[in-house]
């Protein structure tokens, strides 16, 4: 059972978040993962031409939607405070958790993940330039 079966204002909050979450984990799923997936390559002067063009593709995509993505965690923010506190407030503890780790996941992409898939991006770029 998910959060969002929970009974009471906590399962509604829980409900409207999950939904909310889709189009914002469409985008990393598109954008972040495949240039976090592209690292290790990188590291290791491995990436192909082709992996670099569509590594820079994406970088250029990435970078339009990565400040709107940086506000959606903000709105994220605040339904997660909500969360906590109806979920305290009904007994829910597994919604209080469930929203903590959300948070802390959150701050990960903020402060490394998101980071990381930028500067992924960037040097399959400058791979791309190079080769021009």
């Amino acid at each position: 059972m998910g959060v969002q079966n929970l009974s009471g204002k906590t399962g509604s909050i829980a409900e409207k978040l999950v939904k909310d979450l889709k189009a914002h984990i469409d985008k990393e799923e598109s954008l972040a993962l495949p240039l976090l997936g592209i690292l290790r390559d990188l590291v290791n002067g491995k990436l192909t031409n082709a992996s670099a063009r569509r590594a820079s593709s994406l970088y250029v995509k990435f970078e339009k939607e990565y400040p709107l993505m940086l506000h959606g965690h903000k709105e994220l923010y605040n339904v997660l405070e909500k969360l906590k506190k109806v979920g305290a407030e009904e007994g829910h503890l597994t919604a209080v958790r469930f929203a903590e780790a959300l948070e802390k996941h959150s701050q990960e992409e903020e402060e490394v993940l998101y980071p990381a898939a930028i500067l992924a991006g960037r040097t399959a770029a400058r791979q791309v330039k190079k080769k021009s």
